[in-house]
């Protein structure tokens, strides 16, 4: 690519002469075959360099060398000549290939270069359009920012008209709040009077009277509450008693119940046994009968007939007799069974009575119990709301406590507060003085330098000029006029230069602000032995100062004012960045130190201490060595870098500057430091001195010796003005500070008072609402009517006490008319075994009569039959006395489970007598504690008017205290209001103060300049600077962009000239081809080629006669007119020079 250097030319370019390449063309046929001559012929003469045109060939060229070559061929042989045309015919096409090759690479390099040409001139019309963009945006946003800040402060000034008018207002609220406590108060100390008489007239009474009287009546409401409590325990315990006894009696019922049930299968079962055993005895003896009978007639023993019948008639008698019996027996149990069952009906009706009267006294009971739950739950509720209203009561106290402290803390504060606004005025008026007389000082410096005659050139040169003397002057040793050099190379740019240098580094090094002159130089001197007396405190060597880092520090001042941040260029070891400039003005110590060095140092030292303390010796082993927790606690290192760096035991020397750049008022300081031993060029005296001399010189350079005596004096006044002025700043910035703390605390206090009032006012509604509930409570539990479900109660356990009486003589009746119809059936089923028994007999005598008449075979027969009856009868009869047995056993389980009900029953019923009696005896204690009530009232009734009295004036005097607590509060609330407006109209003052500020500040801005600079110079306008910035970033990148284009031109222009050398070129090698080629065709006739193709087709269609061309003409960047072929016609050979024009020119250095 080409490297276009504006300033740097190269002699002209080599230009071809058409008419004498034809010549020497000529010249060549011409001669072609002679014999040399010892001396140039005229033909020979015409191949010369012509100079028609002033122009000259330099160097060489392939058609030269053709043709140089064709003028040695004249002395040699047509072998000779053919042999060497040929070689020149080769060697004209390879150049003709290889120029033609050159040419279109250049054409296609200069198509490119016009690329981009283009591109760059698109991008300088898109920044135009973006700087005009930019600019009306700017401008928009000044008259918006603008009008909005009209708009604020004309709010503003409504905002605090109305706040006076509500000043106003709350100040007459205060005269009203003020009279209406004064009334409050009057009523209190009338009723204070009023309850202190009802006090007398009850004192005058005999208060130990009163009192005993009064004891009397509480303890015995206190006894009567008690008896009340043992009765309502006693009758509980009754009701129990009584419950149980029912319960014990139905067990008792239910027990007799089944016992009878048990008797009566019982008797079932032995009945049944009974006739099984009869009828087991019948069958045997029918069998012992028939087996008789069967014996007699098969031994042929007679039977007596007469016998057998009287057996027969017998039987038969006593039958009917058991028949007899058994009928009466039948009658007998028919009528205990109806008295039975009568019986029965008469005690279910008195059980269901008394089931009825029992349901009675349970639902009484039962309705009883839920009057005593609701009143117990009601009682519980009156007790709770009466701890929640004492809680609540106690909460409003506590409320009204933590209220009354805010309160005090609310005046505390804003007496600090107010104390602190005195303060700030006062170091306000100290810092304005401070700051008046060092401008004073430097207004007489000023005129007393007017007077002096200043050598301003050295002025002019700054810190420069400075370095410059340095290494000039054998003053000095090598290092430091090396340093000095090498310092004064980096403030030019020479050395080290950064693509940021042109933008933001000022060469008016007059400019009192620039980081470069000798002014900002003197103030740097000012921070010197405060950084060494911090090393000191620590234990670390003294830094000297570097001239390399003190300019450095100053170039990175330039960058730093413009673009905050590091340039991270220049500095060796490592770099401190404050924003502030000007002379440093704190203390040189520890505990005396000022901006920056309060930052820089003493915030993050406390920052590290706590690391420290943290981590222990792992970091604080470390603290002297920023590299090393720059890589092992990089987090650390960010936040107390500055610290850090001051203290690092590495550090060797130190460079400070301060001031502001190029395009900026923004000022900052910037510390550079290096390790380097080879960078100690001075002490800090020796470098203090040395400035200081070095300007004074300057300065100095023509007053008097009186005007120098002065302007010293003045010097050191300003000095210690500025020290003082530093002191008096940083006691206003503290002041400042301390102000708005105490504004915050006031405001805090005043947050915390109003919340603590909400919440005072909150706990008294509370407290109302309590009690509020505890009244509805006590009301609620004076409605519940216990009385009347316990009356009803025992009403019901009178008539239930009557059915149960009732029910006990019908159960007795029915357990007799049980015993009786038992013993009637028991009487029945015995009569029944009788006349079983007689019927058995009666059937077995006729049956063995009977018998006795049959055949041996029907005995037999009957003998069987007896047999299978007796084993069917046996049968019975074990089944039936198993029953029997399981019967008897249901008999004894149900006699044991009746006696254990009847020993309940009976123990029931002695609890219950018991019982009873304990409730009648708490009764008759409860009718006496009612009658000492009665008598304890009684003789307590002449003190109750007099405590009335007392009551109601106390009652009335409390309410007069709460009346006045409420004016004090209403009152206070008015002060407070008063307060709180004239702090709301101090805070729209300085709201209204801001805004008319901005709004002055936006007024104040320069359209024209900011957008010069970039920036209104005002950083508390973000957006307009933001807009400005976008502008001047726009007009920035023009710059660039023009360069670019300029190059891109350059570029075009380079690429036109190579373009134009190529077909130069081509054309020459056209024409020694052309030339060669009839050269060969003239010694090898035979052979001879056609003319190539471009020539021969360029010869058909070239015109006679030659366009020539414009002397110096070359065509210009994006004109495509100039490069039209132009076509020549040389002793017919015809040259094509595709878009050049040959003359002279000037060539760019490639």
């Amino acid at each position: 690519m080409a490297n276009y250097s504006p300033q740097h030319f190269e002699p002209r370019a080599k230009a071809v002469n058409v008419k004498g390449v034809a010549n020497r063309a000529v010249a060549t046929v011409l001669t072609a075959g002679l014999i040399a001559q010892p001396l140039m012929s005229p033909l020979a003469a015409i191949a010369a360099p012509s100079t028609d045109n002033g122009d000259s060939v330099q160097g060489g060229s392939s058609v030269e060398n053709t043709v140089a070559a064709g003028n040695q061929a004249v002395v040699k042989t047509a072998a000779q000549l053919a042999e060497e045309s040929a070689k020149q015919l080769k060697d004209a096409q390879a150049a003709y290939d290889a120029a033609q090759k050159n040419a279109d690479a250049a054409g296609q390099s200069q198509k490119q270069a016009q690329q981009q040409k283009n591109q760059a001139s698109q991008a300088v019309s898109d920044n135009e359009i973006e700087q005009n963009a930019a600019e009306v945006a700017a401008l928009q946003e000044k008259i918006d920012e603008l009008k909005a800040a009209v708009e604020k402060t004309e709010q503003q000034q409504k905002k605090l008209g109305d706040l006076n008018d509500q000043l106003d207002q709350a100040n007459k609220s205060v005269e009203d709040k003020t009279q209406a406590l004064k009334d409050a108060k009057a009523k209190q100390d009338e009723a204070k009077k009023a309850l202190d008489d009802a006090q007398a007239k009850l004192e005058a009474m005999g208060m130990d009277e009163y009192e005993a009287a009064k004891k009397a009546v509480e303890d015995a409401q206190a006894k009567l509450d008690d008896v009340n409590k043992a009765v309502a325990t006693a009758q509980a315990n009754l009701d129990q008693a009584k419950a149980a006894e029912a319960s014990a009696q139905q067990e008792k019922n239910d027990t007799e119940a089944a016992l009878t049930s048990a008797q009566a299968k019982k008797q079932e079962t032995a009945a049944a046994l009974a006739a099984a055993t009869t009828a087991r005895d019948n069958a045997q003896q029918k069998l012992n009968q028939a087996q008789a009978a069967l014996d007699a007639a098969t031994s042929g023993a007679g039977i007596d007939l007469n016998a057998l019948e009287a057996a027969k008639a017998t039987a038969a008698s006593e039958l009917a007799t058991a028949q007899a019996a058994l009928d009466a027996a039948t009658t007998a149990d028919a009528t205990a069974q109806a008295n039975l069952q009568a019986a029965q009906n008469t005690a279910t009706a008195a059980q269901e009575k008394a089931n009825a009267a029992n349901a009675a006294v349970a639902s009484a009971q039962f309705a009883y119990d839920a009057a005593n739950e609701e009143y117990n739950a009601a009682a519980s509720e009156r007790d709770a709301a009466k701890a929640a209203y004492e809680k609540a009561q106690q909460t409003e106290a506590d409320k009204k406590a933590a209220y009354d402290k805010l309160v005090e803390v609310r005046k505390q504060k804003r007496s600090e507060w107010e104390a602190a606004c005195a303060a700030s005025n006062a170091a306000e008026k100290a810092y304005d003085a401070a700051n008046a007389q060092v401008e004073a000082l430097e207004q007489q410096i000023a005129d007393l330098k007017s007077n002096m005659t200043v050598d301003q050139e050295v002025i002019n040169k700054g810190m420069l000029g400075f370095m410059a003397y340095i290494s000039n002057s054998s003053d000095f040793t090598a290092q430091q006029k090396s340093n000095a050099s090498t310092a004064a190379s980096m403030l030019m740019g020479t050395t080290e230069k950064q693509d940021w240098y042109d933008s933001y580094v000022d060469q008016d090094m007059s400019r009192d602000t620039n980081p470069l002159s000798l002014e900002q130089m003197r103030n740097a001197l000012t921070y010197l032995d405060t950084q060494n007396n911090l090393r000191k405190a620590n234990g670390q060597s003294e830094l000297s100062v570097s001239l390399r880092m003190t300019a450095a520090a100053a170039l990175n001042t330039s960058y730093s004012s413009n673009i905050w941040g590091h340039s991270n260029c220049y500095f060796d070891q490592g770099e401190n960045l404050a924003g502030g400039g000007g002379a440093y003005t704190g203390g040189e110590t520890e505990d005396t130190l000022g901006w920056p060095y309060t930052g820089l140092y003493t915030q993050e030292k406390e920052a590290f201490d706590k690391y420290v303390a943290q981590y222990g010796d792992e970091l604080g082993s470390h603290r002297y060595d920023s590299y090393y927790i720059y890589q092992h606690y990089n987090s650390i290192y960010h936040e107390c870098g500055h610290y850090l760096n001051i203290i690092d035991a590495g550090a060797k020397a130190i460079g400070i500057a301060t001031g502001s750049g190029k395009n900026t008022d923004s000022e900052v300081t910037v510390f550079d430091y290096s390790g380097s031993t080879g960078q100690k060029d001075f002490t800090v005296s020796e470098f203090k001195k040395l400035v200081n001399d070095y300007i004074d010189s300057a300065y100095n350079a023509g007053g008097t010796q009186a005007q120098k005596a002065q302007l010293k004096e003045l010097q050191g006044k300003l000095a210690e003005a500025q020290k003082n002025f530093g002191t008096t700043r940083e006691a206003y910035f503290a002041a400042v500070n301390g102000q708005d703390a105490a504004q915050d605390a006031f405001t805090a206090a005043d947050v915390n008072m109003n919340t603590a009032k909400g919440e005072y006012e909150k706990a008294k509604s509370g407290t109302a609402a309590a009690k509020t509930a505890y009244d509805a409570a006590e009301a609620k539990l004076k409605g519940i009517d216990v009385k009347t479900p316990q009356t009803k109660l025992e009403a019901a356990k009178s008539k239930a006490a009557t059915a149960q009486a009732a029910l006990d003589k019908a159960n007795a009746t029915l357990a007799d008319s049980k015993a009786k119809a038992a013993e009637a059936t028991a009487h029945k089923a015995k009569a029944r075994s009788a006349r079983d028994a007689a019927k058995a007999k009666s059937d077995q005598a006729n049956e063995a009569y009977d018998n006795a008449t049959t055949s041996v075979k029907d005995l037999t027969a009957k003998r069987d039959a007896a047999k299978t009856d007796l084993a069917n009868k046996q049968g019975t009869l074990d089944d039936a006395k198993k029953a029997d047995d399981t019967a008897q056993a249901g008999v004894d389980k149900a006699q044991a489970a009746d006696v254990h009900a009847a020993t309940a029953l009976s123990d029931a019923k002695q609890a219950v007598a018991a019982k009873t009696q304990a409730l009648s005896d708490a009764q008759e204690k409860a009718k006496a504690a009612e009658g000492e009530l009665a008598t304890a009232n009684k003789a307590f009734e002449r003190f109750a008017g007099a405590q009335k009295a007392v009551d109601d004036a106390k009652a009335a005097y409390d309410a007069a205290v709460a009346g006045v607590a409420d004016a004090q509060k209403q009152l206070e609330a008015a002060n407070e209001a008063v307060v709180d407006a004239n702090l709301e109209i101090v805070k729209a003052k300085a709201e209204l103060a801001n805004d008319e500020a901005l709004k002055a500040d936006l007024e104040a801005v320069d359209h024209k300049a900011s957008l010069a600079a970039g920036t209104t110079g005002n950083e508390k306008l973000v957006k307009l600077n933001a807009a400005y910035a976008r502008y001047k970033a726009a007009v920035d990148a023009a710059a660039d962009l023009k360069a670019a284009l300029s190059d891109a031109d350059a570029r075009l222009s380079d690429a036109n000239d190579a373009y134009a050398a190529a077909l130069a070129e081509l054309g020459d090698a056209k024409d020694a081809l052309a030339a060669a080629q009839a050269e060969y065709d003239k010694y090898h006739p035979k052979a001879e080629p056609q003319a190539k193709p471009q020539v021969a087709q360029a010869a058909t269609k070239a015109s006679v006669t030659k366009k020539k061309a414009a002397d110096g003409a070359l065509a210009q960047t994006g004109d495509t007119s100039a490069l039209a072929g132009e076509v020549f016609v040389i002793g017919g050979i015809t040259l094509v020079a595709a878009g050049v024009t040959l003359g002279d020119r000037r060539r760019k250095h490639m």
